[in-house]
């Protein structure tokens, strides 16, 4: 009777330790498929506002758009972070599901400026979010800022 139930668990943990990985690299595939598919539509609203409007010194055109961030589950690592930033001269987005190693998706073709400095999201759920189209320094730039009343996110100055 006790071996069988020791057999029992050494079988258990060995078949957790076998699929455990392959888990988490399931979760955080999803993860960042459904992220891409976010900022794919995001990115296809701040091409529009860049092809159609004009960039202006002050408040000019503007786009709105709630960005969620998933929770981690039992399907999906959930993201620990999100930033929006410039590379090479364009706009992206990177963000990191779950313990995977970091992600970027291009956005727009001009640089992304956060309003007082990066702009990082990290709690899950849906955050607001505020899209100029601005002419800063002779350059046209997508900036981007936290709306008030959107789940909480942390800004660095950098």
């Amino acid at each position: 009777m006790i071996l069988r139930v020791v057999l029992g668990a050494v079988l258990t943990a060995a078949l957790l330790g076998v699929t455990a990985p392959a888990l988490s690299a399931a979760q955080a595939d999803a993860t960042d498929a459904a992220v891409e598919r976010r900022l794919t539509t995001l990115a296809e609203r701040l091409q529009t506002m860049v092809a159609t409007d004009d960039a202006t010194h002050d408040r000019g055109a503007r786009r709105i758009a709630e960005v969620r961030l998933p929770e981690r589950t039992l399907t999906s690592a959930g993201v620990g972070s999100l930033r929006f930033h410039s590379r090479e001269g364009v706009g992206v987005a990177s963000w990191r599901a779950g313990d995977a190693s970091a992600a970027s998706s291009r956005l727009v073709g001009v640089p992304i400026r956060p309003a007082g400095g990066s702009l990082t999201l990290r709690e899950p759920g849906v955050h607001r979010l505020a899209f100029g189209l601005r002419t800063r320094d002779g350059r046209t730039v997508v900036t981007v800022r936290r709306l008030a009343g959107a789940a909480d996110s942390h800004r660095e100055d950098r």
